[in-house]
């Protein structure tokens, strides 16, 4: 294909790994089927304990990456951006679009997290974000995030994200049948905010009710380290009880939603937005138990596709799990929708067209 247009991708890409850089990299593989890339990647932590922390080193990377702009953009049909909704990373990527605009270059603005309400409070902030976001056009996960650019004089997509098609391990076959002690899974970085905690203190109150689990955790250590993770451990008396597995591969990722009855996910991760996590459980025939938080009802609808819960509330988490150990057909009958309705929404291919389109019709637009 000849003459394609030339545009630049700034984003992060694994290592380490995160929904959003998971999410980068499929974006990366759709655009370079259309157009020239220029990749600009934005490796500003090298490990999950540095995401979001500031540092010297990050503002000297953001430096050098700004000047690989400037030469870049002249040349340039449009800037295609993950684009950080909060913290240093905001400033940041509003200098890059701001840069991008005084060069007439249109900019598609990814938001994989929430955040701008909070970066707009002040006068001179909000000035700020409208003049970065005037124009352009934004990238939503779903509807219940258009809060993100309300008053924004600014364009906006649709564009939920994906999982990659190796994770849907075909339709189930038989009904689901809960092991006894039941077994469940939470994977997700050691983080705080996506809820481990309160998982733990659920765990604790089914066992008072006489209720034994088996549970796995399984992700890479974040703000939690993995002698803190023992402490939370034995705090709620989950010891015994516990496996953890550390950061997991891809076939030892399917291996743990193979074992497992229910996947737990209580974030109350103020970012959150879409977590891949919880697509890829139901891909994988596991009944999903998660939060009532950002697009998450969209998909987990209460009671059809996946049983919600309020955020940091042990006690409704538990009883979600009782009432899925107490229905088993209820709970089947959820397990499949949630397969057909992911298979149906999520898929790479339906995420690639949608996002060639909006970038072709951009370009043409300009």
């Amino acid at each position: 294909m000849t003459n394609r247009p030339k545009i630049i991708a700034m984003v992060q890409l694994p290592p380490p790994m995160h929904g959003a850089a998971q999410m980068n990299q499929f974006a990366i593989t759709a655009l370079a089927k259309d157009f020239v890339l220029h990749v600009i990647e934005m490796r500003f932590a090298r490990t999950l304990s540095e995401v979001n922390r500031f540092s010297l080193r990050k503002i000297g990377l953001a430096v050098c990456l700004l000047l690989r702009l400037i030469r870049a953009l002249p040349r340039a049909k449009a800037l295609y951006i993950c684009f950080a909704p909060s913290g240093f990373a905001y400033y940041r990527d509003c200098l890059y679009v701001l840069l991008a605009k005084l060069l007439c270059v249109p900019a598609i603005l990814h938001l994989h997290g929430r955040g701008l309400p909070e970066m707009r409070r002040s006068k001179w902030s909000e000035l700020l974000q409208k003049t970065v976001f005037k124009g352009q056009t934004v990238i939503l996960l779903g509807e219940s995030l258009r809060a993100e650019i309300q008053d924004l004089d600014c364009k906006s997509a649709i564009i939920t994200n994906c999982i990659d098609d190796s994770a849907f391990v075909g339709p189930a076959t038989k009904q689901w049948v809960p092991h006894d002690p039941i077994r469940l899974l939470w994977l997700s970085n050691l983080f705080q905010a996506k809820g481990i905690e309160t998982l733990l203190a659920a765990c604790a109150i089914l066992r008072a009710q006489g209720i034994a689990c088996d549970l796995t955790i399984a992700g890479a250590e974040g703000d939690i380290s993995k002698a803190e993770l023992a402490t939370l451990l034995e705090k709620y008396q989950m010891h015994a009880a516990a496996t953890y597995w550390g950061p997991v591969s891809d076939p030892e990722r399917q291996a743990a939603f193979e074992k497992s009855d229910l996947f737990i996910f209580p974030s109350h991760y103020p970012n959150e937005a879409q977590p891949l996590v919880v697509l890829e459980a139901m891909a994988a025939n596991v009944p999903v138990i998660t939060s009532d938080i950002a697009t998450v009802p969209e998909f987990v609808r209460d009671g059809e596709t996946g049983r919600l819960c309020p955020p940091q509330n042990p006690e409704q988490l538990a009883n979600a799990i009782i009432a899925a150990i107490n229905a088993p057909e209820k709970t089947t009958a959820i397990r499949d929708a949630a397969y057909q309705m992911c298979r149906q929404n999520f898929r790479q291919d339906g995420f690639a067209e949608k996002l060639r389109q909006l970038v072709h019709s951009i370009i043409e637009n300009h």
